[in-house]
Formats: structure tokens, sequence, C-alpha cells
């Protein structure tokens, strides 16, 4: 009997090796899913936004803006934990996006707003004339 337990015992730290290593391994999958979705909705909200932009609303700015999220999403974790992009921001910038397009459109104010929203979520100031 005594045999049996230490034989047990003498493999558990390769089990919990094994098992470190799947979690391990499982994380960094979910990571990189993650981040395709994120892109996905990045590319999605622009796409859509791009083909309903009334007048008034510089869609070249708007694939700016949309290209430097995107930059900086891919650069998570590290513009986290940098402070070049501020997660509480971004969260506000979705609820206001989900907000403005309750009827189905974006109107020039909305769409600006959600631009500045984006901006200052991962640190960009526009430059002055």
């Amino acid at each position: 009997m005594k045999i049996a337990i230490l034989n047990w015992k003498r493999h558990l730290p390769k089990i919990l090796l094994i098992i470190l290593i799947f979690f391990v391994c499982l994380s960094i999958l979910q990571w990189f899913v993650i981040l395709y979705l994120i892109n996905i909705a990045t590319e999605t909200l622009k796409e859509t936004m791009i083909s309903q932009a009334p007048e008034g609303v510089d869609k070249e700015d708007l694939i700016k803006t949309f290209e430097r999220v995107k930059r900086r999403v891919q650069q998570l974790p590290f513009s986290f934990v940098t402070g070049k992009i501020n997660i509480r921001k971004i969260k506000t910038a979705v609820d206001y996006a989900i907000a403005a397009n309750d009827d189905g459109s974006w109107d020039s104010e909305e769409i600006n707003t959600l631009m500045r929203f984006l901006n200052a979520s991962i640190g960009y100031k526009r430059e002055t004339e």
C-alpha cells in the first residue's frame, strides 16, 4: 500500500507540469481569439460607419481613427500597461456607439463624437491648425 502511494506522489510534479503547459497554451490561444474578434468588430464598425456617413464627416479621418485603434489593440497588453490605451474610455465609446445607433443610422454629430471618444481612448490628440 505504501509503495503505491509513493509511486503516485512521484508522478504528481509531472502531472502538474503537463496541466500548467496546457493552461498556458490555452491562454495564448484565447488571447489570439480575442484579438481576432476585436479586429473583426472594428472592421465591421468602420465599414458600417463609412457606408452610412453623411456629409460633414471626414471619411479619411474616420479610416485613420479606426486604424489607430486597431494598431493599439494589437499591441495589447503592452499598450494598456504603458497607458497608451484606456479601457474605461473604450467602454464609454462602445456604450455611446450602441446608444447612438439605436435607430440604425448614424448622423455626422454622432460619428464625430464617437471618433473623439475613440481618439481619446488611445491617447491621440488632434493637431490644431
